[in-house]
């Protein structure tokens, strides 16, 4: 069996494996703890991890040129835009309760109410203006 179909069955392998088994994985290949516990994260980035292994990471070129392109003509890193996985859940305790919060294509849900923001939940939450990142704990 050549390489690839050795890589191709370890990724196809991925997808019936539970969420504490790509967990215990993701401890093998990474020093950090996941963005995210969603199974289809923990697949997908697993798997980048298998091919990156098996047949070599982005060439040095493409790294160097990805590093150009996230940095402003002034020299200053450019800010990644906080985009969070469809189907995260975001939990904020605010004044004794709790509220739950999904990520859905197209915004957040909230109390069967779809935001383009999370700064409008935070709103309604609070019932003054935030800055929904600061006020979930995402952006300090």
């Amino acid at each position: 069996m050549t390489e690839d179909f050795k890589v191709l069955n370890q990724i196809i392998a991925l997808e019936g494996k539970s969420v504490d088994e790509l967990t215990k994985l993701w401890g093998t290949f990474y020093d950090y703890e996941p963005m995210s516990y969603s199974k289809s994260y923990l697949v997908s980035k697993v798997a980048y991890k298998i091919q990156e292994l098996a047949f070599g990471g982005l060439p040095e070129n493409t790294r160097k040129r990805m590093d150009q392109l996230s940095t402003n003509i002034n020299g200053s890193v450019v800010k990644k835009k906080y985009k969070p996985l469809i189907g995260a859940k975001i939990i904020k305790e605010y004044h004794d309760k709790t509220y739950e919060i999904v990520v859905v294509d197209g915004g957040f849900s909230f109390e069967g109410e779809v935001f383009k923001s999370l700064s409008a939940i935070a709103t309604k939450i609070t019932g003054t203006k935030w800055n929904g990142l600061k006020f979930f704990g995402i952006k300090e």
